[in-house]
């Protein structure tokens, strides 16, 4: 962690100095010469998977899930199988260099970048479908199949395969090590300042509260008559850290996102509840808490606090969790946020 917070501060003097660099000054300026730029190399050090960070040509090779990967091009014909790469890759490349994602990352509800991928194919994890887009590059999650993704590699196309993160940390490691996969470290190094200043400003905020006004906060989803909730290591429960709010699952003892019942609920006790599913089974579930007499004494329930949330933020796994994070902070700490202050993030012109 420590190499990756140099990662960041490095890459801040580097955007600071481009920045300055970029200005613009006439021959009679008397100002100190700018500080000297730090090497790309040295920014790209501490990200684990690049196995050269002074190799900025091509071919270049990453160390990833599957082994040491060689891309031999930047990749033009990008091909992504799960829903938190898509997001990342879209905040990275133009969506021309895209040829198909799976279908979730096509669903509005699910996805941040469903208007991207609107127009590009559909995929499964059928390694035929996926050879017919003639894709050069494709991106795997950990929980691809390796035997789709040696089928892909006995034809000759490139897979990486990356895990992505759930900390702020790891969220900038994720975008410094596709974009350098892509062949985009400019853009990556611009969309990491953002997403680490993104999280400063809610840290700033939520991070000055007294820890007796931390709040207990609950995850809770409701599908085949079975109830979710999410421990620790799971997406909601890093949001909920990141808003400041304590994850009572993860208090509990609870790990990843097991069911639970409403005996469970009850002994969490918590003040807050959320509920990160779609509007059309997530506002019954609501209704269902909120009139079980069994909870009545639940603080959350006793208070009315109960919310649906966009899914899309809280259930993807990229650095639109941290869009969740703010989502939920306003509602944990609504008399300092309001709700027009927190946007989209940037997307390559």
């Amino acid at each position: 962690m420590n190499s990756l917070k140099s990662v960041v501060v490095l890459m801040g003097v580097l955007m600071l100095v481009l920045a300055a660099c970029s200005s613009g000054s006439n021959g009679d300026s008397t100002s100190a010469p700018a500080a000297p730029v730090a090497p790309l190399s040295t920014v790209l050090n501490g990200v684990p998977g690049i196995v050269d960070p002074t190799n900025t040509g091509w071919p270049r090779t990453v160390d990833v899930l599957n082994g040491l990967v060689t891309i031999d091009a930047k990749p033009e014909r990008i091909l992504t199988v799960s829903l938190g790469h898509d997001e990342v890759t879209y905040a990275m490349v133009p969506a021309s260099r895209v040829v198909a994602t799976g279908s979730y990352t096509k669903l509005a509800q699910h996805s941040n970048v469903a208007h991207l991928a609107e127009a590009v194919g559909a995929i499964t994890l059928d390694a035929e479908q996926v050879v017919s887009y003639n894709p050069d590059l494709v991106i795997a999650s950990p929980f691809t199949k390796a035997d789709f993704i040696d089928a892909l590699r006995n034809v000759g196309i490139p897979v990486v395969q990356t895990k992505l993160h759930n900390d702020p940390d790891g969220r900038i490691q994720d975008i410094i090590l596709l974009g350098y996969v892509y062949g985009e470290v400019d853009r990556a190094l611009e969309l990491a300042d953002e997403v680490r200043a993104r999280y400063d400003a809610l840290r700033e905020v939520t991070g000055s509260k007294p820890v007796s006004d931390r709040q207990r906060v609950l995850s809770l989803t409701s599908y085949s008559d079975k109830i979710y909730t999410a421990g620790a290591n799971s997406t909601e429960g890093g949001i909920i850290e990141a808003a400041d709010g304590i994850n009572v699952a993860a208090l509990a003892g609870l790990d990843g996102n097991p069911t639970t019942s409403l005996e469970g609920v009850i002994s969490m006790a918590p003040e807050v509840i959320f509920i990160p599913q779609p509007p059309d089974s997530g506002e019954p579930f609501r209704e269902q808490l909120l009139a079980n007499p069994a909870l009545a004494e639940v603080p959350a329930i006793k208070n009315g606090r109960v919310y649906v949330v966009p899914n899309k933020f809280f259930t993807t796994l990229s650095f639109w969790n941290l869009r969740g994070a703010e989502h939920l902070a306003l509602l944990l700490w609504p008399d300092d946020f309001n709700s027009g202050e927190f946007v989209g993030f940037s997307f390559p012109e």
